[in-house]
């Protein structure tokens, strides 16, 4: 979705062809590896296959499942989300300082800098006063 706003009108079929690429090597192979072994790992009895080698689990241990599967998630996306923090502290670091400017009022934008600011002058007209040429708000 992000990629879309940042990639050329050109090159947006490339950028989702490598975006799926990308996620299906880090995140869609390895995932179910990952996952497969840790369950393995909480298994309590396994039953066995009729050549006398182990088979699939019978019983699991539903606490330690409970942690490996929650966990592993959390591992997994943890990561994810401190890439995201870091990339938006980074990216508002970035327009602060491209949209920053010295602000003259002391930080109020709305405030008038002093009191001529408030009267505008009229064209001065000759034979007339000053106090007839300015007029406040």
């Amino acid at each position: 979705p992000l990629s879309f706003r940042c990639v050329h009108p050109e090159l947006k079929s490339l950028a989702v062809g490598l975006y799926t690429l990308i996620m299906r090597m880090l995140a869609g192979i390895p995932a179910p590896v990952y996952f497969g072994a840790l369950i393995d790992k909480t298994c309590l009895k396994w039953g066995s296959t009729s050549c006398g080698q182990r088979g699939a689990c019978r019983l699991y241990d539903s606490s330690a499942y409970r942690y490996v599967y929650l966990g592993l998630s959390a591992v997994l996306r943890g990561p994810s989300y401190l890439v995201a923090i870091l990339f938006f502290i980074l990216i508002k670091k970035h327009f602060q300082n491209k949209n920053s400017r010295p602000i003259e009022n002391g930080g109020r934008e709305d405030a008038p800098m002093n009191k001529e600011d408030n009267c505008k002058v009229k064209e001065r007209l000759p034979g007339s006063s000053d106090a007839e040429n300015e007029s406040c708000i």
